[in-house]
């Protein structure tokens, strides 16, 4: 095994556990019975929706960062 390979393993990740039959959909994604995505996976709106639905547990693994809302949306007027 590589010294990247070994890194990459040891990122923080997101780990989505799904109670729904294998294959669930949330946030545009079809969900595992287990998973571990890198942090960086996922949009702020995605990850919104996946901790909403009741039958996905989401984990953030220590150092794990949420992603950042996008800036600058549209005004009211």
């Amino acid at each position: 095994m590589s010294e990247t390979e070994t890194q990459a393993e040891k990122a923080p990740g997101i780990r989505i556990i799904s109670r729904a039959h294998d294959g669930f959909r949330r946030g545009g994604v079809a969900h595992p019975a287990d998973a571990t995505y890198p942090a960086d996976h996922f949009t702020a709106e995605q990850l919104e929706q996946i901790e909403a639905e009741p039958l996905l547990t989401v984990i953030l693994e220590a150092g794990a960062e949420r992603p950042a809302k996008p800036k600058g949306g549209r005004k009211a007027s």
